[in-house]
């Protein structure tokens, strides 16, 4: 078929970028009762997509394209299983938006799409859900996001987190909920379930689990866009908010540089810096300053500091690690956690030296960083350090058996080879 390679790319593209605003788009026209059929139609847009693209090729508004499909499919389905008296209007409000959204998209219904996935998140993170569960659903359904996605996000499983979904989806069922903003007095406990699903989203297009590229740069600018939709947004603008925007920016202004050709991965140490985004960071700096508004710091203020410390050094051997080591202690105190831990060791190796970071890292050991890849890379790394070449190359090897990530798993073969080809080197010397 014509173009495959391109339509396939074009429609995974189009399925990250798009999939949670048209979730949201449907949900608030049919309600979170038929969410498995809206998810499922637009799983079938998507596979259609696919068909029909590679011989007519790309629409002039793919979004608009998938939208009309999914809902057609929708309708076609509640036409088969009911003659529910409110079909006709569904039927008639969906037709006029997307006869009226067909043709301009972007510049008429940008906003009320915005609206719509802000309303879609709080949504998922209603409060009769668990906090794993609000989060799940929200990477699920607006980040689309698989199941083995989110279990790698929560050092899970695959059956966990499918379990897990289909509670959370009944219980919304069960609850009525409404696709809605909450008021201020019901905001808060949905906003942290809604910064940390950002924060996940974030992270995995950062480092990427699964897949043949090590970053995934959609998803890091998709968690961009809605933390700053919150952050413009008179009822979410608040200091938190404003600091994980930051973490985010300063983050993501690396991504040119994090991977090489191929999208192989780049790490910090040997990044081009003149690559960097100057832009992001300095956005990044303005929503840091807006986060000291308030007298409340919280873990993402530390991130974001500890982020900045990166963004603003001119080298990697003049970054403040002492600034660095003292952000990472106080993280510790206010959310320990066994990879903020583990990010420590790195600052700690760089203040003072190898030997304590390796015995430190050492006793980190536990369940969930035994299946935790970095973890093994920055034991192999310390390990190779200080000399113990044999005992890196057996962290290397365990680590690679643990990555599903293409890019990553070839970034480590390539530190496997390197240190066998310097034994080798040295035993042909002697």
């Amino acid at each position: 078929m014509p173009g495959d390679n391109n339509v396939i790319e074009s429609v995974d593209h189009l399925f990250r970028r798009h999939a949670g605003q048209m979730t949201a788009v449907l949900t608030r026209i049919f309600g979170f009762g038929k969410i498995d059929l809206i998810e499922d139609a637009i799983q079938e847009s998507m596979l259609r997509a696919l068909s029909h693209w590679s011989y007519k090729g790309l629409p002039d508004n793919p979004r608009a394209w998938l939208i009309q499909v999914a809902k057609n499919n929708i309708l076609d389905r509640l036409r088969k299983s009911s003659r529910d008296a409110d079909l006709e209007e569904e039927s008639k409000l969906l037709d006029a938006w997307a006869r009226s959204a067909g043709s301009n998209i972007d510049a008429a219904f940008e906003k009320e799409i915005r609206e719509d996935q802000l309303q879609m998140i709080f949504a998922c993170c209603h409060p009769a859900l668990t906090p794993d569960s609000r989060i799940a659903l929200t990477l699920k359904t607006v980040g689309g996001f698989s199941v083995t996605e989110i279990a790698t996000a929560f050092l899970s499983n695959k059956e966990a987190v499918a379990k897990m979904l289909v509670r959370a989806k009944k219980k919304l069922r069960d609850e009525g909920a409404r696709m809605e903003i909450p008021v201020p007095s019901e905001l808060r406990p949905r906003l942290e379930s809604v910064l940390k699903v950002l924060y996940l989203m974030f992270n995995e297009g950062y480092s990427a689990s699964g897949g043949e590229i090590a970053v995934r740069t959609d998803l890091c600018h998709e968690a961009i866009r809605l933390a700053k939709l919150l952050a413009d947004h008179p009822l979410t603008s608040q200091p938190k908010v404003h600091a994980l925007a930051a973490l985010f920016l300063f983050q993501a202004s690396r991504l040119p540089a994090r991977s090489g050709e191929g999208g192989t991965l780049i790490v910090l140490p040997d990044q081009d810096r003149t690559l960097w985004n100057r832009e992001m960071i300095g956005d990044g700096l303005r929503h840091f300053r807006a986060s000291a508004s308030g007298g409340e710091i919280s873990d993402y203020h530390i991130e974001a500091e500890i982020a900045s410390y990166h963004a603003v050094s001119e080298d990697y051997g003049s970054t403040d690690w002492n600034s660095l080591l003292d952000a990472y202690d106080r993280l510790m105190a206010v959310r320990p956690s066994p990879i903020a831990a583990l990010n420590r060791i790195i600052a700690l190796a760089e203040v003072e030296g190898e030997d304590k970071a390796l015995n430190e890292l050492q006793s980190l050991a536990d369940e969930k960083l035994e299946a935790y890849y970095p973890y093994h890379v920055t034991l192999a790394e310390l390990q190779r350090r200080t000399g113990r070449r044999e005992e890196a190359l057996r962290s290397y090897e365990f680590a690679a058996g643990l990555v599903e990530n293409a890019a990553t798993r070839c970034f480590i073969e390539e530190k496997i080879e390197g240190i066998r080809s310097r034994g080798s080197l040295e035993e042909h010397s002697l």
